[in-house]
């Protein structure tokens, strides 16, 4: 009898113990689980630009075929280049034969190629080891709601942007204009609706906000640094100061979506938004003979919208708070 109750008393010592140090181990209710220090991996954030620097590649090479064929129909109409002059008007030449003859051929084919690469690489990398987001989770009202503001507050913020680079830097204001004629985007109406409208925002959020974005995150990085990379790529890939700077702007934008949403879904439907309002909206406003003043008061205003769609988003349940 003795022997079983020493026993017995040391089972329950044995089970006190236990429970006292699962109390220790186990957070109070509503407090925060004391996680260990995550270590960031140098090497995914490095590895985060291989995808842009891959769909320069693949833009280039896509491009490099309709090029040569540009220069051959040249080539039949000027058979000798002897002046530097004729080189210099060659080459502009050149790029309007592309534009007018093969650019529409040579977008779709990159952003074909370019969207089943990422998408492979994004689905097959990224989905189907994270945690599956039902569409339920990123539609709703709020979210759309804030999709809806946020084009318009970017794009009257960025109009008033403009209109006052144009007066303080006109050069670089018509240097950017020549070039984006130049590119034949905004010229020809089948480039605009296929790429710039559909294909372009699909290609770039897969490789931007879906492969970029995956490398960061894994990196152990905090969110706010994720989606200030993320963008800033977003705006260097563009290979001109003036895009560059409004597109590394959408890419906060879009990166905080992503974040909050846990999928590219929205951010493609809001990409595709801003590129449909960037082209046809800037065009109805110039018809209706808005002032340059009414412009930035315009402008002033899309900031206060912008706040209110970061507010609206961080309101809603369907979103992921900021400090998780």
């Amino acid at each position: 009898m003795a022997e079983n109750d020493i026993e017995q008393k040391d089972v329950k010592v044995t089970e006190q113990v236990t429970e006292d140090t699962a109390v220790q181990a186990a957070p109070a209710i509503g407090e925060p689980a004391l996680a260990s220090k995550k270590r960031v991996r140098i090497g995914l954030i490095f590895l985060s630009v291989v995808p842009v620097a891959i769909l320069l590649f693949i833009q280039t090479i896509t491009q490099i075929p309709f090029f040569i064929m540009a220069a051959a129909d040249i080539a039949k109409d000027n058979p000798s280049i002897e002046a530097a002059e004729d080189v210099i008007n060659t080459s502009e030449n050149l790029m309007r034969v592309f534009v007018d003859n093969y650019a529409l051929y040579a977008y779709i084919l990159y952003a074909v190629i370019g969207i089943i690469v990422f998408g492979i690489w994004y689905f097959a990398g990224f989905v189907r080891k994270n945690p599956k987001v039902r569409l339920s989770q990123v539609f709703g009202v709020k979210s759309v709601v804030a999709a809806i503001g946020m084009v318009l507050g970017l794009n009257f913020a960025i109009s008033a942007a403009f209109t006052l680079a144009v007066q303080l830097l006109p050069d670089v204001m018509d240097s950017y204009m020549e070039l984006m004629q130049s590119a034949g985007i905004g010229n020809n109406l089948l480039i605009t609706v296929i790429y710039v409208i559909f294909l372009g925002p699909v290609l770039e959020e897969l490789c931007l906000r879906g492969v970029t974005y995956g490398f960061l995150e894994r990196s152990g990085i905090k969110p706010i640094f994720v989606i200030l990379i993320s963008g800033v790529l977003f705006g260097a890939m563009h290979l001109n100061l003036v895009q560059g700077i409004y597109a590394a702007v959408l890419g906060f934008f879009l990166g905080f979506l992503r974040y909050k949403y846990r999928s590219i879904l929205l951010t493609i439907f809001t990409h595709i938004l801003f590129n449909t309002m960037g082209t046809y909206g800037d065009a109805a406003l110039e018809k209706m003979g808005i002032s340059d003043g009414m412009t930035l008061i315009l402008g002033g205003l899309s900031l206060i919208v912008l706040v209110f769609v970061v507010v609206l988003i961080n309101g809603d349940k369907k979103a992921v708070r900021i400090s998780e």
